[in-house]
């Protein structure tokens, strides 16, 4: 300087400090502490202020480091947790088309809570139930309908093994009730059902019947085995023919989660598809469609059936093998 002697604010001189350090740091890459203390002392700074300095600057850099690392772990949290939710929607829709899934959904998320373990779980933090998810009734839990026999409904081998009623409900029966159900009750009959009730459908509804009453001859039939009854003996191949037919949907089958499993034909023919056949058709059947089927089966007095090797709806064919 050219006047030594002038005086020079304490603000100042920091700025002047800072700015020589700056053009001093562009000139070098690093500095010993040795250097940093004799730096201190020309400027009369004193070495504690110096050691607390540094002190102070080494917390900030692992705080700064800190920050980073916790930024990056939310970064790669936020990404699994798009694509969970992203997983949990595609799962949500594809049950919104299928109604056995559907069904099977609507179980587990009304399972309830067991009333013995509230205190517990006071403090802890539980899924809710979705308030639109409809509680599924307990096993034991039995409805009583009414309703007019259309048919018989038959397994493969020709057995009766259900009704189809006038109301779309279809009654499903244990095989060792096949004898005193055809005994006792025939199409045309009025009766009183009591059972499980399966998923409606706009297809259907099933119920596992537990309980049939003729209401004409007021005659009870309960799901008891009878002691002194033989069992049914096995299928051969003898029981079964190849059989085929043609004609329109006059109703489609359904078993007790709402899966369709089979249709009933305008010539009342009876024909049986394992239920993922079913789920190539629940968004695209609709009853009047023309049917077309070759299987094997069984033709007797209670009716006729076929178990489907090739089908095709409204010349469409539909895969059979899973």
């Amino acid at each position: 300087m050219n006047h030594l002697n002038d005086r020079i604010s304490s603000e100042t001189a920091a700025d002047a400090f800072a700015l020589a350090a700056k053009l001093h740091a562009q000139r070098h890459q690093d500095y010993s502490t040795a250097e940093l203390m004799q730096a201190a002392a020309e400027a009369n700074i004193s070495p504690e202020a110096l050691q607390e300095a540094l002190k102070l600057m080494q917390a900030k850099q692992i705080q700064d480091q800190t920050q980073r690392r916790n930024l990056r772990l939310m970064l790669s949290s936020g990404a699994v947790g798009v694509a969970i939710a992203l997983s949990s929607v595609w799962a949500y829709s594809a049950m919104s088309r299928n109604p056995a899934w559907s069904a099977t959904s609507s179980e587990i998320s009304a399972v309830p809570p067991n009333p013995s373990n509230s205190d517990q779980s006071r403090g802890s933090t539980s899924l809710p139930v979705p308030p639109d998810s409809p509680p599924v009734p307990p096993e034991d839990d039995a409805t009583t309908l009414t309703g007019k026999i259309q048919q018989y409904l038959l397994n493969p081998e020709g057995r009766v093994d259900g009704l189809l009623l006038n109301n779309k409900v279809q009654v499903k029966i244990p095989p060792h009730l096949n004898r005193n159900l055809v005994a006792q009750i025939s199409p045309g009959t009025d009766i009183s059902v009591t059972g499980k009730m399966g998923v409606s459908t706009p297809f259907g509804q099933e119920i596992k019947a537990s309980q049939i009453t003729n209401n004409q001859t007021q005659q009870t039939i309960t799901n008891e085995p009878t002691p002194d009854a033989p069992p049914p003996s096995p299928p051969t191949p003898s029981d079964y023919s190849n059989l085929s037919a043609e004609g329109k949907a006059q109703k489609w089958l359904v078993g007790h989660r709402g899966e369709i499993n089979g249709v009933i034909l305008s010539s009342g023919v009876q024909v049986k598809f394992p239920p993922h056949v079913g789920n190539q058709l629940v968004d695209t059947v609709q009853v009047g469609d023309k049917v077309q089927v070759q299987g094997f089966g069984t033709r007797n007095k209670y009716g006729e059936v076929i178990k489907a090797t090739t089908l095709k709806v409204n010349e469409r064919n539909v895969a059979i093998a899973p």
